[in-house]
């Protein structure tokens, strides 16, 4: 059965598209195919595994067949069970409340939820400002990852997040959950690092992984060659992590699988 997670923070520097496509890359090591959907105009995740204009180029909502234009715009990585899409944008409607333009929300959920079947993951990496296409992965997911970086406001960024998928629940996916808060950028031996953990597991005590991801040179370095972190140095504590990380989250799939059932 497909989970889709979409993971988002619209705070910045919180490492949110590493963290999509490390997870990413950790799901199929495991074996579990894999579709990472790039949902951020910058197209991060997209460079990182080699992709250039010409491959993500298609705009996959101009055709009449979304789904199948959907299918055939999925791109192989080099890595065994993970595809990756690219979606710079959505389709746009006419509003006549706002006077203006206004996303389609729904259409990712419905083009998005047939073509993916055949996938046990899909990870969307939202955009950190885009509020209109984070609504619409939200609408599509299963649930929702949030990464969390030390840092003044860090507190409040998870609050609005959580404002964000309250207001979901309550006018679109009365289903979607949250998998969880994953601490990022992390330093073990720093004031900051420890206060904003304990204040999390205070405000959010079943929420937070017990995995975070550590600080390390060798996440900076990977960024700067472009490469995934898991690629550019496998031995690394940060990847290390997030393997980990991405074995939290294989339990809680089986749970959230058993809930479904039941």
């Amino acid at each position: 059965m497909t989970k889709i997670i979409a993971i988002t923070n619209r705070r910045g520097k919180v490492g949110k598209s590493t963290t999509a496509v490390n997870l990413s890359i950790a799901f199929a090591y495991s074996g579990k195919k894999t579709l990472l959907a790039d949902l951020d105009s910058a197209g991060s995740c997209a460079k990182v595994f080699g992709f250039g204009k010409k491959e993500t180029s298609k705009n996959i909502f101009s055709g009449t067949n979304s789904h199948l234009a959907f299918r055939r715009s999925i791109l192989r990585t080099e890595i065994k069970n993970l595809d990756l899409i690219y979606i710079k944008s959505l389709p746009y409607l006419d509003s006549v409340k706002t006077g203006g333009l206004t996303v389609n929300v729904h259409i990712l959920e419905s083009t998005l939820k047939p073509a993916t079947t055949n996938y046990d993951y899909v990870i969307i990496d939202c955009p950190p400002h885009h509020t209109d296409t984070i609504t619409a992965s939200l609408i599509a997911a299963d649930s929702v990852l949030i990464p969390v970086a030390p840092g003044q406001f860090s507190n409040a960024a998870v609050r609005n997040v959580f404002t964000q998928i309250e207001d979901i629940k309550e006018n679109y996916n009365s289903e979607l959950s949250i998998d969880g808060i994953l601490m990022t950028n992390y330093e073990f031996n720093n004031n900051s690092s420890f206060n904003l953990k304990k204040e999390l597991f205070k405000e959010y005590p079943k929420l937070v992984f017990s995995t975070s991801i550590p600080k390390s040179p060798a996440v900076t370095k990977a960024l700067e060659e472009n490469v995934p972190l898991l690629i550019y140095n496998p031995d690394d504590r940060a990847a290390k992590a997030y393997i980990k990380a991405a074995d939290e989250l294989i339990e809680r799939k089986n749970l959230f699988n058993s809930k479904r059932k039941n």
